[in-house]
């Protein structure tokens, strides 16, 4: 059996992970539950063992099916700018002076972590869809693998825009103070549902006293745990598929996949 929040586990963050996890194995009181987190594996590894107790994934994958036979058992409310009531938005960021409106950034360099990810690519496809942009809105797209890359790439001058999500975004402010002080935020994307939690098929019996369990450990000492953590299942995830479907076949640069 395992579990693992692998989505705002920074190695600055292992620890209050670590922390998180114990409070919510002790709510759980089962001896069965891991001691520890499991760190290390491929994400879609991890949603898809079947010995999987507890983890969270990106909405994204969730509705593409990348999480197998997973179950949403709660969606997490967190205390930052940008997210609340279990919703969560992207902040697009440029460095600062370097632009007012996203239209200013038509022809320019943009930077995701991910073609799969719901905040990091598809809420800035969305963004541009709804400003008017074209499939070729941005010369060109440097894919980084994370968020925190993502932040970095821009601070840096490698990449004009990037959509950051809410948390990732106040993690960033905390761990990379003198990069984020160059970075501002241009606008917010629509809210979404926060990342799901969820349980392997074979757990589904503790899908309650797993929810109880996550809102028991919930706390405000630090962005990347939930202050609370709200009801969901797969119907709560609608509107990412929606937004998927609307993307459908869109391009955000010259030869790049399809969304």
């Amino acid at each position: 059996m395992i579990a693992a929040f692998p989505m705002y586990d920074w190695p600055e963050e292992h620890a209050a992970n670590d922390a998180f996890w114990s409070r919510v194995r002790a709510a759980l009181d089962d001896q069965a539950a891991p001691l520890h987190l499991t760190r290390g594996r491929p994400f879609d590894a991890i949603w898809q063992d079947p010995t999987m107790l507890v983890s969270q994934t990106c909405g994204l994958p969730f509705v593409q099916g990348r999480c197998g036979t997973a179950i949403v058992i709660a969606r997490p409310d967190y205390d930052v700018e940008g997210a609340g009531d279990g919703t969560y938005r992207s902040a697009l960021i440029c460095r600062t002076g370097s632009g007012t409106k996203l239209a200013d950034f038509q022809g320019k360099r943009a930077a995701i972590n991910e073609f799969g990810s719901q905040s990091g690519c598809n809420a800035l496809a969305d963004a541009v869809l709804d400003a008017g942009g074209q499939d070729a809105f941005f010369a060109s797209i440097n894919i980084t693998g994370a968020h925190r890359n993502s932040a970095l790439a821009v601070a840096n001058g490698e990449a004009d825009i990037a959509a950051i999500d809410a948390v990732a975004w106040a993690l960033f402010k905390n761990h990379e103070p003198q990069a984020a002080e160059s970075l501002t935020v241009l606008e917010w994307t629509r809210p979404m549902p926060a990342l799901p939690f969820v349980t392997g098929v074979s757990q589904a019996d503790q899908a309650d006293a797993l929810r109880s369990a996550l809102a028991q450990a919930a706390t405000t000492d630090t962005p990347g745990i939930p202050a609370g953590v709200l009801p969901a299942n797969a119907q709560t995830y609608a509107p990412i598929a929606d937004m998927a479907q609307r993307l459908k076949g869109r391009r955000l640069a010259p030869e790049t996949a399809a969304l």
